[in-house]
């Protein structure tokens, strides 16, 4: 994320919080706060003066923010209302900064779109509905650029996955994979992938909070789920059918 971007979409954020929390106190206690609401005014003029830089250069021409003013001697009811506006218009930024603060590669939709085709085909013959519900988040999380939530909804799809899969080792369970003919013996880069991934899942991004995944390491975990849960289906499907 560009840091002018990330500092502005983080302004509007914080403006947002700020305003909620300003409505919540005139509401608890009746009465205007003109000081507090006036700071807030001048903050979003700010924030909305480097939006609109932000939008000119980069040529974005349907969103623009209202401009906010405050008038004197507001009663709470008009406070409150102008707060909800600013409210909204920081909804608009913030979707707009987020947009530009995530957007994807061309190498990463073409692998998020072929990840969605599978997904939509394993749909199909997958025995429970949470397992295309979470991917289907992980996806998402993704789009959006938390690369660290992909990454665990992606993690814990792998292991409850593999799980369903008979063996006590990630060795035994590519073992019984290979025995009963879902993935073939001679492919010895599926056999490492699958072991790789599970290992990475349990580990990697579960146990030390200094590591965060790459944009490619969450892509590429997300590929693993989808991979481990097609050959897992299958074997639930033979289950089921015995």
């Amino acid at each position: 994320m560009e840091p002018e971007v990330a500092g502005v979409l983080s302004q509007f954020k914080s403006i947002k919080k700020h305003a909620s929390l300003l409505r919540q106190f005139i509401i608890r206690r009746g009465l205007a706060d003109d000081e507090g609401l006036k700071s807030l005014v001048e903050e979003f003029k700010d924030a909305k003066a480097h939006f609109e830089r932000i939008r000119y250069e980069r040529k974005i021409g349907i969103i623009s923010l209202r401009s906010i003013k405050m008038p004197r001697d507001m009663w709470v009811g008009e406070q409150k209302a102008l707060l909800s506006e600013i409210d909204i218009e920081c909804d608009k930024a913030i979707g707009v900064l987020g947009n530009i603060a995530t957007a994807l590669s061309k190498d990463e939709l073409d692998k998020l779109s072929s990840l969605v085709e599978e997904l939509e085909k394993l749909s199909e013959v997958l025995p429970d509905i949470n397992y295309e519900r979470n991917l289907s988040e992980a996806i998402d999380e993704y789009e959006k650029g938390d690369y660290l939530a992909s990454a665990l909804i992606s993690r814990r799809v792998i292991i409850y996955a593999l799980n369903q899969i008979p063996g006590q080792s990630d060795e035994e369970k590519v073992k019984f994979l290979r025995e009963k003919g879902i993935i073939a013996k001679d492919r010895k880069d599926v056999h490492e992938s699958i072991i790789k991934a599970s290992r990475r899942a349990r580990n990697f991004f579960s146990h030390d909070i200094k590591v965060f995944p790459t944009p490619s390491e969450a892509l590429s975990l997300l590929g693993d789920a989808i991979g481990i849960l097609e050959k897992a289906s299958k074997v639930l499907r033979r289950e089921e059918k015995s």
